[in-house]
């Protein structure tokens, strides 16, 4: 097998996503042949070399790869643990195999969402730079404006992020 980034290998294995393997790398978590990994970027031989997370070995999965699609209601957060006790969308799913959520969807929001214990299709489906397009439709309570239409045509700011790029031409008041 070829060498493979750390964290790359973290979550191809399902055990978290890359951007929580970068942490536990960071936090002194990891252990490969029996050292703390701290440097990100480390790159392992997986098969030859012994990683273990929080002193429990990361088993190579070679077990069929699982892709879940999921109507998660609306009342359950997308984690995989809630640091306040609430119930997540894996608890609606039953299989043997560690599943993580690809993306997000709001606790009072309903919609499909996809589970899957690949990585690499995880990392492919959510990161930025491959530009998978997401389509969210949206039903509102009330009447909305035409100025109100107007402002979301033009992006709204979330968390001081403006998001120009989905822009939505096809706004229409229902």
């Amino acid at each position: 097998m070829e060498e493979l980034r750390l964290q790359k290998f973290l979550a191809n294995m399902g055990i978290c996503s890359r951007r929580k393997a970068e942490e536990h790398i960071l936090n002194g978590d990891v252990k490969v042949n029996g050292k703390t990994v701290t440097q990100l970027g480390s790159k392992i031989v997986p098969g030859k070399d012994k990683v273990m997370l929080n002193d429990k070995e990361v088993k190579i999965v070679t077990d069929n790869k699982v892709y879940i699609l999921l109507n998660k209601p609306i009342g359950y957060v997308t984690t995989t643990k809630d640091q306040f006790a609430r119930s997540t969308v894996l608890d609606l799913v039953k299989v043997k195999e560690k599943v993580l959520p690809v993306g997000r969807l709001d606790m009072y929001t309903s919609g499909a969402i996809l589970l899957s214990n690949d990585g690499d299709f995880i990392y492919k489906m959510t990161h930025p730079k491959y530009e998978v397009e997401k389509t969210y439709n949206v039903t509102l309570k009330g009447k909305i404006t035409e100025q109100e239409i107007e402002k979301l045509r033009n992006g709204v700011e979330i968390e001081n992020y403006i998001s120009r790029k989905s822009k939505s031409k096809n706004f229409k008041n229902r």
